[in-house]
């Protein structure tokens, strides 16, 4: 078990301490004696959501991915600079690592709903915290809210685990397809974003949007070559698959006159009111 938990843990049900037994592996709670199986070091809180398949391990890093994947890479290092060097950060949903490399240098704890190599401890935290109350100074929630169903108990939970002044860092899709299937519940609009903090002691510190157009077109596109072509007649088909490749052709060309995407502060871009998604900094309030 990653030594760093021993200090951090606490039996969700009354709140005491927990104790390691070695046969069978476990955590057990001092208090009320309930029982945390742990599997090859990593503490299961909850167990893994029936019909739950795996994420695949994929190389991830600044410059691979989507636009919007990118971004999200800026967005952590620019933000991981204003924390506290030896500051303990949380990262929910740290799945298969998708953003470990930025926190090599860092203390992190990993977290996900199913036990992957690259985590440090299972917990379905809508359902269950195990953690002392303002135990880190950061928590990362990076394209992970638009799975989690409950919303409101997850935020409690993670602004009950941060420290006064600490920063919940949110990236989430907004104007993406829907991924990770059934398991994709939720796109939240600026406005929603601010007041979820609201309710939950955060402060926005930064609401930004990753701005895209060429991506939509993109997306539309594909829409029409996966979806709508095969409803058609054969020569309509003919016809419109011409067509969409010369469309795709002039979208190449003009994505190559205006260039990426850009991320900017939601006050800036009345013009394009339609993000691939958004970032977002809270802050807990003091």
């Amino acid at each position: 078990m990653n030594p760093v938990l021993e200090n951090l843990l606490q039996c969700p049900q009354c709140e005491r301490d927990l104790e390691i037994h070695d046969h069978p592996a476990e955590l057990a709670c001092v208090a009320c004696g309930l029982v945390y199986p742990l599997q090859q070091g990593i503490p299961l809180f909850t167990p893994s959501p029936a019909g739950l398949v795996p994420s695949e391990k994929i190389a991830r890093s600044p410059d691979s991915g989507t636009p919007w994947r990118k971004a999200n890479w800026q967005f952590v290092q620019k933000q991981l600079t204003k924390i506290e060097p030896h500051g303990l950060i949380l990262d929910v949903g740290a799945g298969r690592g998708d953003f470990a490399e930025a926190l090599r240098n860092r203390r992190s704890i990993a977290l996900d709903i199913y036990p992957y190599p690259e985590v440090d401890i299972v917990s379905d935290l809508t359902h269950i915290n195990p953690f002392r109350r303002a135990s880190f100074e950061a928590v990362l929630l990076l394209n992970v809210l638009e799975h989690v169903f409950d919303t409101n108990a997850l935020l409690a939970n993670l602004s009950r685990v941060l420290k006064p002044g600490g920063t919940l860092l949110v990236a989430i899709p907004f104007m993406v397809k829907m991924h990770q299937v059934p398991v994709d519940y939720v796109r939240y609009t600026e406005f929603a974003l601010m007041r979820l903090g609201e309710a939950h002691g955060l402060s926005i510190d930064e609401l930004e949007g990753y701005y895209d157009p060429i991506f939509f077109l993109g997306e539309g596109l594909g829409n029409l070559h996966h979806a709508v072509l095969p409803s058609l007649g054969r020569g309509q088909r003919q016809v419109a698959r011409l067509m969409l490749t010369g469309i795709q052709a002039l979208a190449g060309q003009l994505a190559r006159l205006v260039g990426p995407g850009q991320t900017l502060p939601v006050s800036e871009s009345k013009t394009n009111p339609a993000p691939t998604g958004y970032q977002v900094v809270y802050r807990k309030r003091e």
